[in-house]
């Protein structure tokens, strides 16, 4: 049984001057729903978790929590941010990331998913990525999006689904300056992932 996570004040803080709901241990039932991942691996645990509603669906922030197990060494627990958006908008699932060798990351062969190209060189030399058409990975990773995350220049999963996205920058810090830039990453993404290009 896990040991009950202590409120923070520094994310108490943080969630009143963004509107949002903050709860030391959430409701998992709700991040649970989300998964299997393509490329994350299960957590054992979410805690910190923060809520917003909005016109176009939710917010839901926490820190997922990895039982790690390395071989001939003391079992630990590593935690990384995960940000999981409804968007009504989005109607094609896909994922990719950049994280090969982290505590989160699902071993290539276990990915359910067939890999595939998008066709974007300097973004396929980066990021592997996961689709079960090429259609619907040309229409799931738009280049408007490609562009971005590969700016953000972070090791990160990312999927995008029927109904919504799901963001794990696995390297980025558990402070307030990491959570806000998720915050602010999530809206772009969301912008992004629903920018069509132009026909022709």
């Amino acid at each position: 049984m896990s040991a009950v996570a202590p409120a923070l004040n520094w994310l108490a803080a943080l969630a009143a001057r963004e509107g949002l709901r903050y709860e030391p241990d959430g409701d998992e039932r709700w991040l649970r729903a989300w998964e299997p991942f393509i490329t994350v691996r299960v957590p054992l645990r979410y805690q910190h978790v923060l809520q917003s509603t909005g016109e176009m669906g939710s917010i839901t922030l926490a820190r997922m929590v990895m039982d790690v197990h390395p071989a001939g060494a003391i079992p630990f627990e590593a935690s990384a941010w995960i940000a999981i958006v409804q968007d009504v908008r989005l109607d094609a699932t896909a994922a990719a990331t950049c994280d090969t060798g982290s505590a989160f990351a699902e071993a290539f062969d276990l990915v359910s998913v067939p890999r595939m190209t998008t066709g974007d060189v300097a973004f396929d030399r980066v990021f592997a990525s996961f689709a079960k058409s090429p259609d619907e990975l040309a229409q799931a990773l738009t280049p408007s999006l490609r562009k971005l995350v590969m700016g953000w220049r972070t090791r990160l999963h990312f999927e995008v689904r029927k109904g919504g996205f799901i963001l794990v920058p696995v390297s980025l810090p558990p402070d307030a300056q990491g959570l806000g830039w998720l915050l602010r990453s999530v809206h772009l993404f969301g912008e992004k992932a629903n920018k069509r290009p132009a026909p022709g």
